[in-house]
């Protein structure tokens, strides 16, 4: 049965008892073992092609696989389709050039930038070839389009279904099922009428990273966790978070992780500890100016650069984010964004791709705290008293410390370097601006190693048979520095499902081995 979600406009698909009969009758014949009425039971469904996740690299894949001749079931934990595709602004992009890619984030996975360099184009075409919205390519950007993101799943879910395809919401995979010489051979997942065994010859991960996941985040990135916002869990909440499904059941059978991109993210600064529930676009709630301001935490001090994060050499750049990830490592992962009206005029709302946004009103409409003055003093002062433990005097030691540099040309020159000369402008014309935000966490870079096929590859760097991947579960492409998280999607969806599609029958045959 559909319907429609009245917030969101994403259509909504639950599949009841007498429905998922109809899964295993539409799958190449495979019969169905227990009753929707028998809740112990576990139902068994057969198919071609398993896809876990459906935001852009699932649906991808999924229609991909069809095309190649695949019957296809799509698995989504969430109550509705689109992931966190469906509340992005919707920019699907890599760099213009391979040699840009290397230089801006020289530590990611060369084969998985090179393969997204080279078929992110493909990846549009076979769109345009659909008729799936999307936004017309700019001149010499040959690497760049955009989606309308509620309109695109939409039609990829319609394109999906008319094909023959199935698309089961609420429905969580839970690990991989393997056979006795180690390929996959399917999931076990579990739905609103209890456990599925779903056996296919091959299996697309492709859940969205684990932003979500306090263990994970917490080994990796900062002690914090409980106080990130996580900007994929839409809705006020309603969205279960991205813990990282495919990364832990591909573990579990011996899925090597990638080298890199652990200790960094995606993501904007957010409104901290707001009276009032955010609503979507979240985008109107997300920072984009960090690398314009003065940033501080909670002691008052300034604690890294806030044009370039912890890169060392050249100056590369690479906008709010990096600031971002700098304050998810400290205390609380909390800080106070100061600017003036300058920058309040040209670059507080600037990439607000969901619309123009005032981003001291919206934080001030949602009750964090924020402050306005027409001199430091005043507004030092004022920050004091949101009673976070921030001095005024140390604050504005930090600002007059900072302006004397920035005012100099020699902010390069400080304890703590702002080394981009251009965003390094000193504050000097009010009114002056702050505003306490915490880290907000899209995505994660560290995941599964994989190959140009999109194939999951072992810890001994062999592919597991019958395994791919798609998207941010996918690692190490942006490494730091954010290059994309759609055009992941875009690009190993459009490679791993076709070749899914082509895994022959496993040879070992449909019995699970003791791993499941």
């Amino acid at each position: 049965m559909a319907t429609r979600d009245m917030d969101s406009g994403v259509s909504r698909r639950h599949f009841l008892g007498g429905t998922v009969a109809g899964v295993a009758a539409g799958a190449w014949g495979g019969a169905l073992t227990g009753t929707a009425q028998a809740q112990t039971a576990v139902q068994e469904i057969r198919t071609d092609v398993v896809i876990c996740g459906s935001g852009i690299g699932g649906l991808t894949a999924a229609v991909r696989a069809q095309q190649a001749g695949a019957n296809v079931i799509v698995l989504e934990k969430a109550y509705e389709p689109g992931g966190t595709t469906a509340h992005s602004e919707g920019g699907v992009w890599t760099s213009e050039s391979y040699e840009d890619m290397r230089e801006t984030a020289p530590n990611g996975d060369p084969v998985v930038q090179r393969t997204i360099f080279d078929n992110l184009p493909r990846a549009f075409d076979f769109y345009d070839e659909l008729g799936a919205p999307l936004g017309a390519a700019r001149p010499g950007r040959t690497r760049s389009r955009s989606i309308p993101p509620v309109a695109w799943v939409n039609f990829m879910v319609g394109e999906f279904e008319r094909g023959g395809g199935t698309l089961m919401v609420e429905t969580a995979m839970l690990r991989l099922l393997t056979n006795r010489q180690y390929e996959v051979i399917g999931v076990l997942a579990e739905g609103e009428q209890g456990l599925i065994r779903i056996l296919a010859r091959a299996v697309v991960l492709a859940t969205g990273g684990w932003a979500g996941s306090a263990q994970l985040v917490t080994q990796n990135i900062t002690r914090y966790f409980g106080s990130l916002h996580q900007r994929n869990a839409s809705f006020g909440g309603r969205k279960p978070l991205l813990t990282g499904d495919g990364f832990w059941a591909a573990s579990q059978i011996g899925a090597a992780p990638t080298e890199g991109g652990w200790d960094s993210f995606y993501g904007h600064g957010m409104p901290a500890r707001p009276t009032k529930q955010m609503q979507n676009p979240l985008t109107n709630f997300s920072l984009y100016h960090g690398n314009w301001s003065v940033v501080v935490n909670l002691r008052g001090r300034r604690f890294a650069d806030e044009t370039q994060g912890k890169q060392a050499g050249t100056p590369r750049g690479g906008g709010e984010q990096l600031i971002n990830q700098e304050v998810a490592r400290q205390p609380e992962a909390t800080a106070a964004y100061i600017w003036d009206e300058p920058v309040n005029v040209s670059r507080a709302c600037a990439e607000c791709g969901l619309g123009d946004i005032d981003k001291f009103t919206a934080f001030k409409d949602i009750g964090a705290p924020v402050a306005m003055a027409n001199t430091l003093g005043e507004l030092t002062a004022k920050i004091e008293a949101w009673g976070r433990g921030m001095p005024a005097a140390v604050v504005s030691q930090q600002l007059d410390e900072y302006n004397t540099a920035a005012k100099n040309g020699k902010a390069w020159a400080l304890p703590i370097p702002k080394t981009i000369t251009e965003q390094a402008v000193p504050l000097q014309q009010p009114p002056y601006y702050a505003v306490l935000m915490q880290t907000g966490i899209t995505a994660t870079y560290g995941g599964l190693r994989v190959n140009a096929e999109g194939q999951v590859l072992s810890r001994t760097l062999r592919p597991i048979r019958g395994l791919y991947a798609a998207g941010v579960d996918i690692g190490n492409h942006s490494n730091y520095v954010y290059l994309g998280n759609l055009g992941v999607g875009a690009t190993f969806g459009y490679i791993s499902g076709p070749n899914a599609a082509k895994q022959p029958e496993p040879q070992g045959g449909w019995e699970t081995g003791p791993l499941t």
